[in-house]
């Protein structure tokens, strides 16, 4: 009898420490695999989908999602239960990279959801909070409300705007632009005239981002009037003018990180050709990022000088002027009071327009010349006015965590 009772405890005490060790298990968050193969094998034998994670060793959101989400024991325990979890390492320059290219990934963190055979059910790029995270795996998930659903409902012919809206948008959430901007000039050239100006083709075009020189925006240049009409004059000319600024400011910077400018060049030529009145502006703005010394080497005083001179004479016109060469000279810069005309510019703008919106370039750029209490102060404005605001402040409060961080690494 008490050889039969000692043999279930013992027995009862073995799969107690089965379960510990699986709760445990779950409680270190999501498992992940690091062979993108090896999980669709996996997936394929449990028929479950797989979870990637696309990631770089210099990206920031991913660091945080790595040491502040993903090892949540309730992401873990819904991760781990529905899926079989990967992460994809895009700059290993092996493996990982050929897989990012593979899967065109051009923005991290992209979290992607495949079936067993590695087609891409549903993603997004971005780093949500926990909550947000569980519901992205949920919608993959859900049949009739992931990303392929919506090609399939899109390749099947709906073209109801309020269906459009949400393909659209979740095209561009996944950084599917170059689908995105197909489909959308597939389905422009298909509308009668009065269709292509009215106000819900001009929000789709908005949400699109048609690019300056593609059919649907120089047919909106060609007839501004009937915009006029159906959007008003004042949006129509700010959305022209906007999308010229930022065109142009995004194929500078690659040109400029390539050492080949020569489409920015070729392309500006037409864009002077068009004459708005805001060319030589923009010129000036651009620029600025080009800031060499006579060796022809980036030189960040130079770029200060061009900068300060430049918001002087415009930066009361657009915020985003400070707000763009701030963030840029956070790049730049990395050390003691090295970029300090930035914290200057972030602080003339916020004297006139102390709007929240702001304050994540200017904690940037205040950290990044070690001004570690000020970006600290300016974290708990922030995070005061979300709670005022009934808005989330976990992102803020990592924020809070990865400055102290620094100040204890780099503190001087």
């Amino acid at each position: 009898m008490n050889l039969t009772f000692n043999f279930i405890k013992c027995r009862l005490a073995f799969l107690a420490s089965l379960l510990f060790i699986s709760s445990a298990s779950n409680a270190q968050g999501i498992e992940f695999m690091h062979n993108l193969d090896s999980a669709l094998a996996k997936a394929k034998s449990e028929k479950k989908m797989v979870f990637v994670d696309f990631y770089t060793s210099w990206c920031a959101p991913c660091k945080i999602l790595s040491t502040t989400v993903f090892p949540l024991p309730e992401v873990g325990t819904y991760y781990n239960s529905n899926f079989i979890n990967c992460k994809v390492q895009c700059d290993d320059k092996g493996a990982g990279e050929l897989v990012g290219k593979k899967y065109k990934i051009n923005a991290y963190p992209t979290l992607m959801f495949m079936d067993a055979e590695g087609n891409n059910i549903h993603s997004m790029a971005g780093a949500p909070d926990s909550k947000g995270l569980i519901e992205l795996g949920k919608t993959a998930l859900d049949p009739n409300n992931n990303q392929l659903s919506l090609v399939h409902e899109w390749e099947n012919g709906n073209r109801e705007h309020a269906f459009l809206v949400n393909y659209f948008n979740t095209m561009k959430k996944a950084y599917r632009n170059e689908k995105a901007t197909a489909d959308f000039e597939t389905w422009f050239k298909t509308l009668a005239k009065k269709e292509k100006a009215a106000k819900n083709t001009f929000d789709l075009l908005a949400l699109v981002k048609s690019a300056p020189f593609s059919v649907p925006f120089e047919y909106m240049e060609n007839n501004k009037k009937d915009f006029y009409k159906s959007v008003g004059q004042v949006t129509i000319d700010s959305f022209l003018a906007s999308t010229y600024l930022w065109y142009f400011k995004g194929i500078q910077y690659t040109g400029l990180i390539n050492k080949d400018l020569t489409k920015f060049n070729a392309e500006m030529k037409k864009f002077k050709a068009k004459n708005y009145p805001y060319y030589d502006e923009y010129a000036e703005f651009y620029n600025v990022f080009d800031a060499k010394d006579n060796n022809g080497k980036d030189d960040i005083n130079e770029y200060m000088k061009r900068g300060s001179a430049f918001l002087a004479k415009y930066g009361k016109k657009n915020d985003s002027y400070t707000v763009s060469l701030s963030s840029m000279l956070g790049n730049y810069t990395g050390g003691k009071d090295q970029g300090l005309a930035g914290i200057q510019w972030m602080e003339e703008l916020l004297s006139r327009n102390r709007n929240p919106q702001y304050f994540s370039t200017y904690i940037y750029i205040l950290w990044r010349n070690h001004h570690w209490e000020k970006a600290l102060a300016v974290c708990h404005e922030w995070k005061d006015y979300m709670a005022r605001e009934g808005k989330p402040t976990a992102n803020i409060e990592r924020q809070i965590e990865q400055i102290k961080g620094y100040k204890k690494k780099y503190g001087d």
